[in-house]
């Protein structure tokens, strides 16, 4: 199973940065080659952020993040390695120059959800995923899916109270730690670049996007596929399920 999700991951690398590679007017092999070590690395990384041990989803997110560095790096001749801490992305370029960029969606969601009253910022279980994660005060919540105890919000985990009962560090953040990662891929990949390349076209908005990804497009994108595809068919619930069913969640 785990090599099955690797070898797809690995499939999915390889198409997206082959696809990034024509549309920037290269050739083939290189997107191939970036996206075979890109989509295997975020297969990788995903494994490791599934897995029970204090710590597995920052360094499974950072695994899957240098991966997902080359999959988008396809078609350039230089690399930007990311590392993604929570909303923020610090960045590595061609191996010597440090930049930064932030998801503005995220990091507004995270801070309206920080100074909620029902709930409040779990620090180690937030450096253990790499991103932040809530503690609701209620028992469950609800969700676009139902009623659920524990759930990833753009890119951060909310866990409820029934989570917690005869632990502190309840073994379903495994499972909301891949979806963390598989939101890295859509963002990173997908949306985030498609909303610089529109927003770029005038000089106020290349000043915007300089270091910000307003992170606006893969919110309706997220709905979108979650309101066509049941809750038992979504590759990336059976994904997470596949990647920790020892867990007992």
């Amino acid at each position: 199973m785990r090599v099955q999700d690797v070898g797809i991951n690995t499939a999915i690398g390889i198409v997206t940065a082959t696809a990034w590679s024509l549309v920037r007017g290269r050739g083939l092999t290189g997107g191939v080659k970036r996206g075979l070590i890109g989509g295997a690395a975020m297969g990788i990384g995903r494994q490791v952020a599934a897995s029970p041990f204090d710590g597995s989803g920052f360094t499974g997110r950072e695994i899957s993040g240098m991966g997902i560095s080359l999959i988008t790096s396809a078609g350039l001749e230089h690399v930007t390695l990311s590392f993604p801490v929570g909303p923020v992305r610090l960045q590595l370029v061609n191996g010597r120059d440090f930049d930064w960029r932030v998801n503005a969606t995220d990091a507004v969601a995270a801070a309206i959800r920080a100074t909620h009253t029902g709930t409040r910022i779990d620090l180690g279980l937030s450096l253990s995923s790499g991103t932040f994660v809530f503690r609701d005060r209620r028992q469950t919540f609800h969700t676009s899916s139902g009623e659920a105890d524990a759930a990833e919000f753009f890119e951060s985990i909310t866990l409820a109270r029934s989570v917690f009962y005869g632990t502190d560090h309840p073994r379903v953040l495994y499972h909301e730690n891949v979806h963390v990662l598989q939101n890295d891929y859509l963002a990173d990949t997908i949306t985030n670049p498609l909303e610089v390349a529109m927003l770029s076209r005038t000089a106020l908005g290349r000043m915007l996007t300089r270091h910000i990804d307003p992170g606006i497009l893969s919110v309706p994108t997220n709905i979108l596929a979650n309101s066509l595809v049941r809750y038992s068919a979504r590759p990336w619930e059976r994904e997470a399920y596949a990647l920790t069913p020892l867990h007992n969640y």
